[in-house]
């Protein structure tokens, strides 16, 4: 029997990762280069107050959720999350009054930040509640509001404002289905009347050092883009951005999926001390996680300059040629990093070890990318931001594995994780030979049967395909 949970979750992240791709298309298009490139540095400080004020928030509540407690724990989130917005918004109404000239960009970015904020507190809340339905109806409503209001929104008038403004409400509206199920809480109830103490001991104990590692993550995965916007200029900032948001998209679109449907069941089993059963899950995940970073990879390294020059133009390719497989790499790091080893912090008291990690990301990615982005050689600009960029997810990436282990130790599959990525660089090398053998049709329609064969190959050999033909099944009234 299908699993659901994996089928409901993969198909809607699917839905909304198209989605996403074509919102990036049409936005670019309509705004051209430089100001999707303002949009982007309007974005990426959304990002870095997320991951500083909200952010760890929504992996704290993760972490401490037990379902015999759940009514104050969604309580206490509920609350906090209220009292985050409120402070960040005094603080960007300071600023408005310090600064008004900055007033529009200051605006946008309290709105980015509100949207994402709203969106993934109610999406989590559901998650673990094991609502699939919702959870996937949501993502799917995300994909089609950001885009149809971003249009809307760009149509009234044509600026990086205004799509900020747009596709924050399409955020908003996207929350509604997550946000109706609370309705079903028992919000007049003693929990959450008079919250304890406790669970905001709990909150602030399981995440204090997230607050510090998500927000030093963000900054590590923007200074590339705040480098290149002030050294390059937003015309190539803005093709950069797009191509690497485009792509790590993508990369999430299977990680997430995989993380939503078995990360949740494997901390489930871990809870009631079943560690063979939490161990078997893991091993899954593991391998799942593995092909996802290495033939997400290799489609990108194969396609991805003819797929950016078809959907975003010659002006949006020419800046990137050469950086794709760059970006293709990186991804593929942060997919294992974030989806597997760095999943330890929900399985034992590891937060300090995701703060640790995340200083180590952005000193390694901050450093290179000083050094790079300002040079002008065949290493600066918009290379060096990706090679800062790839160099710091690999670093994280087998750092957070090995110190993790100390922690908890997730298995690891020795031959899955030799195998796997050696098929797909084979499968890489074969395609580069057959497009510069044959004409272009008959090359990409041979290099799609390759690395169709090899990615099946690889999900035949490591037995990937049980992950949807069975496992687990939710209980009645999980839905």
């Amino acid at each position: 029997m299908k699993n659901p949970s994996l089928a409901l979750y993969f198909g809607s992240r699917a839905i909304s990762a198209a989605g996403n791709l074509v919102s990036v298309a049409v936005f670019a298009r309509l705004v051209g280069p430089a100001e999707y490139g303002a949009y982007i540095l309007m974005f990426a400080w959304a990002i870095v107050v997320y991951g500083f004020a909200t952010q760890w928030m929504k992996f704290s509540y993760f972490g401490i959720y037990r379902a015999a407690h759940e009514n104050a724990i969604i309580a206490s989130y509920i609350r906090l999350v209220a009292l985050a917005i409120a402070a960040v918004s005094i603080v960007a109404l300071a600023l408005i009054v310090f600064d008004p000239s900055q007033r529009d960009f200051i605006f946008a970015l309290v709105a980015l930040f509100v949207g994402m904020t709203i969106y993934e507190a109610a999406l989590e809340i559901s998650r673990t509640r094991l609502q699939v339905t919702t959870v996937a109806l949501s993502m799917i409503c995300r994909a089609v509001f950001v885009l149809a209001l971003g249009c809307v929104f760009l149509a009234v008038h044509h600026s990086a404002f205004s799509l900020a403004l747009g596709v924050a409400a399409g955020h908003l509206i996207a929350a509604v289905p997550t946000l109706a199920r609370l309705r079903s809480l028992p919000w007049t109830s003693t929990s959450w009347v008079s919250t304890s103490g406790n669970s905001y001991k709990a909150f602030l104990k399981y995440g204090w050092p997230l607050i510090f590692s998500f927000g030093i993550f963000a900054i590590g995965q923007t200074i590339d883009r705040f480098l290149i916007g002030k050294y390059v200029g937003n015309a190539v900032l803005g093709p950069y951005g797009v191509v690497a948001d485009l792509m790590r998209q993508s990369f999430l679109v299977v990680g997430e999926s995989i993380a939503l449907a078995l990360i949740t069941i494997a901390k489930k089993h871990a809870d009631e001390g079943r560690r063979d059963d939490s161990d078997a899950v893991m091993r899954s995940t593991f391998r799942a996680c593995v092909a996802a970073g290495s033939f997400g990879a290799a489609f990108f390294i194969v396609f991805g300059h003819g797929l950016t020059k078809l959907f975003l133009g010659a002006e949006f390719a020419a800046p990137v040629d050469g950086i794709i497989p760059i970006f293709a790499v990186a991804f593929g790091f942060m997919l294992l990093r974030s989806f597997y080893f760095g999943q330890v912090i929900y399985f034992t008291n590891g937060t300090l070890l995701e703060l640790f990690v995340a200083a180590i990301f952005v000193l390694s990615s901050s450093t290179i990318a000083f050094i790079l982005v300002p040079g002008v050689g065949p290493l600066g600009g918009a290379v060096g931001g990706a090679i800062a960029l790839l160099i710091a997810h690999a670093v994280s990436c087998v750092i957070s594995a090995l110190v993790g282990r100390r922690l908890h130790a997730f298995p690891v599959d020795v031959p899955a994780l030799l195998e796997i990525p050696a098929v797909a660089a084979l499968c890489i090398l074969l395609c580069w030979l057959v497009g510069d053998a044959l004409p272009m049709a008959a090359a990409l329609a041979v290099q799609v049967a390759l690395l169709a064969a090899a990615a099946g190959f690889v999900a035949w050999r490591f037995d990937l395909m049980q992950l949807v033909m069975s496992g687990y099944r939710p209980r009645p009234g999980e839905t």
